[in-house]
């Protein structure tokens, strides 16, 4: 009998494309998922954020997901449609822009009041005659009062001269009409000390600063912890070195009535 001749089994070379199909689902289906994930709500989410407000200051409201994915229940401030008041406006968003109007009404209220203390403080320093030895300036930070020359102090000293006295007692009675916090700042020319007392620059600048504070405190009886120094050394500079003038402007004091929105926000 005669056999049948088997023939040889066909290999099929393309069966990598079932795994490659498959695992290009799989990827198409992970990153639909992901995709989805990512779109956040914009209403469930700005509606869980005017509950949690709500809850942090004591207003009382609350919200409510009935299942996941579902909408949130109204609460007192909305109607039906969700999160609409009667109004058509989003509570959260009112608020929001409520808010920054008040800050911008309180920025513009206490730079006008810095503007009305400059005017007062140079009034005074024009009638004293002490026009080149005071500069004042208004910027974002706060009302500058930068006393420079010997007016405070004498050269290489940073004990407070009697004349210094009055006129920190006559600027402060003009300062003090609002209760900012004050930043005392010395500076030096760049001319090297090296005494017993002051074996630098930065010495002498920290002293000048700390020694106005302190009488700020001791005498004037001004509330400490209104107040704050800072020591520079010869390292901000307002002018040159190159001449006995401009070291004059170099060696100063600046006061700083500091804006009290710049330190609630730091």
């Amino acid at each position: 009998m005669r056999r049948k001749k088997k023939h040889p089994e066909h290999v099929n070379m393309e069966r990598w494309l079932v795994s490659y199909a498959d695992f290009i689902t799989l990827l198409f289906i992970l990153f639909l998922i992901l995709f989805s994930m990512s779109q956040v709500d914009n209403q469930k989410f700005q509606a869980l954020m005017q509950s949690f407000r709500s809850q942090v200051q004591g207003a009382g409201a609350s919200l409510v997901f009935d299942n996941p994915g579902s909408a949130p229940s109204p609460t007192s401030s909305e109607d039906s449609t969700g999160l609409q008041n009667k109004s058509g406006a989003y509570p959260m968003r009112e608020e929001s822009e409520k808010e920054i109007e008040k800050a911008k009404e309180v920025v513009v209220t206490e730079r006008k009041k810095f503007e009305e203390l400059k005017e007062q403080i140079q009034d005074y320093v024009d009638q004293k005659g002490i026009q080149q030895d005071v500069e004042l300036k208004v910027d974002s930070k706060g009302l500058y009062l930068i006393m420079t020359g010997t007016i405070l102090f004498d050269n290489g000293k940073a004990d407070l001269t009697s004349g210094a006295k009055r006129i920190v007692n006559d600027v402060f009675d003009i300062l003090s009409t609002i209760d900012n916090p004050v930043r005392i700042e010395g500076h030096t020319d760049n001319n090297p000390i090296r005494t017993a007392q002051f074996p630098s620059n930065w010495e002498l600048s920290s002293a000048r600063a700390v020694n106005l504070l302190r009488y700020l405190i001791e005498e004037y009886k001004m509330d400490p912890s209104r107040l704050s120094a800072a020591a520079y050394g010869e390292y901000h500079p307002i002018a040159e070195n190159n001449t006995p003038a401009n070291r004059a402007k170099n060696r100063r004091v600046e006061i700083v009535l500091l804006s009290k929105t710049l330190d609630e926000a730091n």
